[in-house]
């Protein structure tokens, strides 16, 4: 996947050095963008063999090979089975393997917020940084200061763009309304649950942060093993973040459950379907706590969603939970079982799902992905997007 013409204006660069769970979100405005700009070099970086796999397969689903991919070889002890239980190496690893590429690059398009600090620390200058977010959450993280660093954002609804205006006072010009990109990926992927379970139990999917500061993980896993164990008629996908088990050596939690022998349980803290849409695209129930995976939920189908107060937190008038306006929320072991078999009669919060889906994924005309390839093209002959 090579080109390699000479009267090229200049190289864009997509970057896929972070976990696998950031590509689907960056891969489809990658391909367009290579697929409709002939005039630049596109260049698609990956960090890791679980990435650059995505990516082939990705350009070979659509047809595309228009671009050059350039995958950073792992460090020798990442090649090492299980080494610390990491699944790919850290992305400051993989910057320094390709400083030349990025100082020559026209522009770089990331899901990392620490790039611009990256390109400091190795004295890059001269791209244009453009930022795609790798999730919709609310919490702060999504709009702390180092993202004033890009020149552009792409933002993928009114609640971000006015959240970044309030509390970062973002110049209008520098950040571009373009949806959800990994939506495009979702709706052209089809799912089946009869791969996973050999019965038509309705399936819960338990989808807890990897940040245990606000995870549900480490206090509620045993309470949702054994009561999924104990009742059959439903399904379990018990799939956390991935992060959750590419930390857990470093954080020193056990993330074994070898103890959980249950054909209606299905633990996953790592395969493909944790982060290709598969589980939300089958599930009946969602179950989480602060993450912005729900969003994809609602977007797919609007369905009904319990979050978790593990951490007991004030959480009605904190804009880091106001996900959590979308469902129900227990803060109780004894009214868990309740809230599954209400979610599985009826919705309570469709209507305001509904309005979410409004507010948080800007609806246009064109898909997501083309926005970015096109406001890229837009951006660097000059103009304003």
């Amino acid at each position: 996947m090579n080109s390699s013409s000479l009267d090229k204006k200049g190289s864009v660069v997509f970057l896929f050095i972070n976990g696998p769970h950031h590509v689907y979100h960056l891969i489809m405005p990658a391909l367009r963008f290579a697929e409709t700009s002939s005039d630049f070099e596109t260049k698609i970086i990956s960090g890791n063999p679980r990435n650059t796999d995505i990516i082939i397969k990705s350009a070979k689903k659509y047809g595309i090979s228009n671009f050059e991919l350039i995958d950073i070889p792992l460090p020798f002890r990442y090649r090492i089975n299980r080494y610390k239980d990491k699944l790919y190496p850290p992305v400051y690893t993989r910057i320094k393997k390709i400083t030349t590429i990025l100082s020559n690059a026209s522009a770089i398009i990331s899901t990392s917020h620490e790039l611009p600090e990256y390109m400091k620390e190795h004295e890059i200058e001269g791209p244009l940084l453009l930022y795609l977010y790798h999730g919709t959450g609310t919490r702060a993280y999504g709009f702390e200061s180092k993202l004033n660093m890009f020149d552009h954002i792409f933002v993928p609804g009114e609640y971000h763009l006015n959240r970044l205006r309030q509390e970062l006072s973002l110049p209008e010009e520098k950040m571009i309304l373009t949806g959800k990109p990994k939506l495009d990926w979702l709706r052209d992927k089809s799912y089946n649950s009869k791969g996973i379970f050999n019965n038509d139990n309705p399936i819960v999917y338990y989808n807890p942060h990897w940040d245990m500061r606000l995870s549900s993980y480490l206090i509620w896993r045993k309470f949702i093993l054994d009561f999924f164990s104990k009742h059959n008629d439903y399904n379990l996908i018990f799939s956390p973040h991935p992060l959750v088990k590419h930390l857990s050596k470093k954080a020193g939690y056990d993330i074994e459950n070898s103890e959980i022998n249950s054909d209606n349980i299905k633990i996953d803290h790592d395969s493909q379907y944790c982060i290709d849409g598969t589980y939300n695209s089958i599930a009946n129930v969602y179950v989480g706590d602060v993450s912005s995976m729900v969003t994809e939920w609602v977007m797919l189908r609007p369905r009904p969603c319990i979050f978790i107060n593990a951490h007991q937190i004030d959480w009605m008038e904190n804009d880091d939970y106001h996900f959590w306006r979308y469902g129900s929320v227990v803060n109780e072991f004894k009214i868990f079982p309740e809230l599954i078999s209400r979610s599985l009669e009826i919705n309570d919060h469709k209507k305001i799902q509904l309005e979410m889906r409004d507010k948080f994924i800007h609806n246009s005309d064109q898909t997501s992905s083309d926005i970015c390839a096109q406001s890229i093209k837009t951006i660097l002959q000059g103009t304003s997007p």
